[in-house]
């Protein structure tokens, strides 16, 4: 049963941003890399990579090192 939740909330964390850009063009309504970055915030490629991560086209470390090097570690 939490497998079941944590998948329909990571599909809301993407509607979110789906909503947001209006696109959900790729696979599992994700919105296109050009449309995530038009959105007007900060840390905007890093919260990319979180987004990347929890739609599953990355394990979690690989999401981790890409992050610490984004924040110069």
């Amino acid at each position: 049963m939490a497998k079941v939740k944590k998948k329909l909330n990571i599909k809301e964390l993407i509607k979110v941003f789906a909503d947001e850009t209006g696109c959900d063009i790729q696979h599992n309504d994700c919105p296109c890399n050009s449309c995530f970055h038009s959105i007007n915030a900060d840390f905007q490629h890093i919260t990319w990579l979180i987004l990347l991560g929890l739609r599953g086209d990355y394990e979690p470390d690989e999401i981790i090192k890409n992050i610490k090097e984004e924040f110069g570690r």
